[in-house]
């Protein structure tokens, strides 16, 4: 009887374990680091929740909206979401707390966060450290150098700000720019990426034979806040200009606050022009810039048309360019079906590359989507860039 109730115990307990979900598989993540993560989906018995954290709408409407959209697919029950503060740089803990909580939700089986702002990293590995490996984590637009953030994140999704570099410097070419104007501060310019962009653009001004001018703004996280950091770009676009009288001069800024305010200021300049915003979008400030009643996220060829249109208006078809689609909400938009794709099993990898790539090219024909590389030849085989190609606004007149 003993031998029969000990053999009873044992196979109640087997049991038991079976029915916590699989046990964590040793993976590698980009880099060759180590990580704990499951190579299949958690079970959910139809309870799933995937969490989204953005800016607000001051700091970044796009990806905002993207969240928005979400909750009206999936529902309240399914899309849970929350803001980082604006002044992310001095209010860290407010987005590592609320990042945490999500993760306290059992419920919550992955977590998109766009833009990742300082802090992502360091909420992350708090996640890992309650035990929570099997939720799905993707940064999108990370404000942490890849070696950081890759590390912690299962994938990591941004605009190819390197290349960048050299289709900026292309469009400046076709328009026969003479200047270039970059504008950033200190915390950006430490940032691996906008580094990497800038020492490119650098490189073919210099081939091309355009003079790039950088100038410091203030850093809209600093005191006196984003108003400042405006109020800077309307003040010195004109003084700009008035150095370098019958020359064209581009204007560029790494900073998504400021750039309703750069579009306002070249809009009516003639010898002004804007080749992209920092995040290239039909939508990233362009509706505001314009006085257009745009849907964020709606029909990107609508949006265009009636971009094109405005800037006739003012004469500025040929001094304005951007993306065809916004890539912020679009790295949300795929995060989540990703995401999604993982709980329900469909998905059965945390980084699959070629799902990534066709889920890409099905939203937006001729994305070039790439694993990133640094400088120093380190692949991070979790870190996504997207390039697209610039528009040409002339193209969307009378379409």
């Amino acid at each position: 009887m003993k031998k029969l109730m000990s053999l009873l115990l044992v196979l109640v307990m087997i049991a038991g374990l079976a029915g916590c979900g699989q046990k964590p598989a040793e993976t590698t993540t980009a880099g060759g680091n180590a990580g704990t993560a499951t190579t299949t989906a958690p079970k959910t018995d139809g309870k799933w929740k995937i969490a989204i954290m953005t800016g607000t709408v001051s700091q970044g409407e796009e990806e905002f909206r993207a969240a928005e959209k979400a909750v009206a697919l999936y529902g309240k029950d399914h899309i849970v979401t929350a803001t980082y503060p604006d002044n992310f740089m001095s209010e860290m803990e407010t987005t590592v707390s609320a990042l945490v909580n999500f993760a306290s939700d059992p419920d919550v089986k992955a977590i998109v966060m766009c833009q990742a702002v300082p802090g992502a990293k360091a909420a992350f590995d708090k996640i890992r450290e309650m035990g929570r490996n099997d939720i799905l984590l993707i940064a999108g637009t990370p404000q942490e150098d890849p070696e950081v953030i890759s590390k912690a994140a299962d994938i990591v999704m941004y605009a190819d700000e390197a290349a960048q570099g050299d289709t900026i410097m292309d469009t400046l070419k076709g328009w026969g720019i003479d200047v270039f104007i970059h504008y950033s501060f200190p915390r950006h310019m430490a940032m691996e990426l906008i580094v990497a962009r800038h020492e490119l653009l650098k490189k073919n001004a210099e081939k091309y034979g355009i003079e790039m001018v950088d100038v410091t703004a203030p850093d809209p996280t600093a005191e006196a806040g984003l108003s400042a950091s405006q109020q800077f770009i309307l003040e010195d676009v004109p003084q700009q200009l008035a150095k370098y009288p019958g020359k064209k001069v581009a204007f560029f800024t790494t900073n998504c606050g400021m750039q309703p305010s750069l579009q306002t200021a070249c809009l009516d300049q003639p010898n002004a022009y804007y080749p992209q915003p920092c995040c290239p979008s039909p939508y990233h400030a362009f509706p505001a810039t314009l006085g257009l009643e745009l849907q964020i996220g709606g029909d990107d060829t609508e949006a265009l048309k009636q971009i094109a249109a405005k800037l006739n208006d003012h004469n500025a078809v040929g001094r304005f360019s951007t993306w065809a689609s916004p890539i912020a909400m679009t790295i949300i938009e795929i995060g989540v079906e990703y995401a999604k794709g993982f709980v329900d099993g469909t998905i059965t990898s945390r980084n699959d590359a070629a799902t990534l790539a066709k889920m890409f090219d099905d939203k937006i024909k001729g994305a070039k989507v790439s694993t990133y590389t640094d400088v120093k030849g380190n692949k991070y085989d979790n870190y996504y860039t997207i390039l697209l190609a610039p528009v040409n606004f002339a193209d969307y007149l009378n379409k």
